[in-house]
């Protein structure tokens, strides 16, 4: 075939139409992509609409973080009614997950006095995201947690999806924690800055220093996690951060898993003797004493490996943290609790 036949050829016509599909299929695509775009502020607008239904004046704040489990992605001041409209992730989901919510925090007389239109706005490894309810968000606005500090053991527990539950409840108080700074109401959270605080209440934790022997008795109270709720567990600690007791006093692990955790965290004896750097070597390689995925392939789990980590986080958080009691108390003088 000569090259003038293949330009009559039905090939060559076959060849040509192909060509002018694919280029006013791309020019078409480009200028759909153009029009079809959001924009930042129009995903906003869309927001707003879900959430207040209807349109709504907001002046943007600047996002700052006052609770170590959520991440503050933006907030803003609603001037038609002085709420904040704060969009708040909260870490502790499944797998160390998160949860992106929207929360509108309502002030009444300068202070927080509850939360409504909670509304998920994305989310991180949740799988079972779904089954997240809306009875569920509004439980928060008919069934508002004393200071508005959100935890699942407190009955904010989803079947099926208690890790995303947990992110949200962690989502929806750093909302509210965020708020309380910006009206001035800062917590007197002594332990807020302390460390290995990730999986601790530290707004229902306390202590009591005994000046005479220099032991510390941390009452310390832990989150809920997954199928786990709170756990109140009392560490002795002495000189040098070594944990001298180690008794649990509330119980968290649910539906009878208790029987499957570690004997050696039930009786205490895992963690009597060790100050922080023996906590820390039960897990090996360095792990987050925090992440619950640093539990693989350790002695912890077991049945109960949820509890089993709530606790490892109670004896952490005490070990690590004698010295900053001492430097307290000194500081203050007299006993505290």
């Amino acid at each position: 075939m000569t090259v003038k036949q293949f330009f009559k050829s039905n090939v060559f016509k076959c060849i040509a139409v192909l060509l002018c599909v694919l280029l006013i299929s791309g020019v078409f695509l480009t200028v759909m992509s153009g029009l079809l775009e959001v924009t930042d502020e129009e995903r906003f607008n869309r927001a707003i609409n879900k959430i207040y239904g209807k349109p709504v004046k907001t002046e943007q704040l600047v996002a700052e973080n006052y609770n170590s489990n959520a991440v503050i992605e933006a907030a803003y001041k609603v001037k038609d009614d002085g709420n904040y409209l704060i969009k708040s992730t909260g870490k502790g989901g499944f797998e160390n997950g998160t949860v992106t919510c929207w929360v509108v925090v309502v002030v009444k007389g300068g202070k927080v006095a509850g939360v409504k239109n909670i509304t998920i706005d994305s989310n991180k490894g949740q799988s079972y995201i779904g089954k997240i309810s809306q009875s569920f968000l509004k439980s928060f606005e008919t069934n508002p947690a004393e200071d508005f500090y959100f935890t699942t053991s407190d009955g904010y527990l989803t079947g099926g999806a208690s890790m995303s539950s947990n992110a949200i409840c962690n989502a929806v108080n750093g909302a509210v924690d965020y708020v309380n700074a910006k009206l001035g109401n800062a917590s007197n959270d002594i332990y807020a800055d302390f460390e290995y605080v990730k999986n601790i209440i530290t707004k229902e934790t306390s202590h009591v220093y005994n000046a005479e022997t220099q032991e510390v008795i941390f009452h310390v109270v832990t989150n809920g996690y997954g199928n786990a709720a709170k756990f109140s567990i009392d560490v002795t600690v002495g000189e040098g951060g070594i944990i001298k007791a180690y008794v649990i006093t509330v119980n968290g692990s649910t539906g009878g898993f208790e029987a499957s955790m570690n004997k050696d965290i039930l009786n205490g004896s895992l963690f009597v003797g060790k100050n922080i750097d023996g906590v820390e070597a039960i897990l090996k390689g360095g792990a987050d004493l925090g992440d619950y995925g640093s539990l693989d392939g350790s002695s912890l789990t077991s049945g109960a490996t949820q509890s089993n980590f709530l606790c490892l986080n109670a004896a952490a958080f005490a070990a690590a943290n004698y010295e900053n009691i001492i430097a307290l108390e000194t500081q203050e003088g007299g006993d505290k609790e």
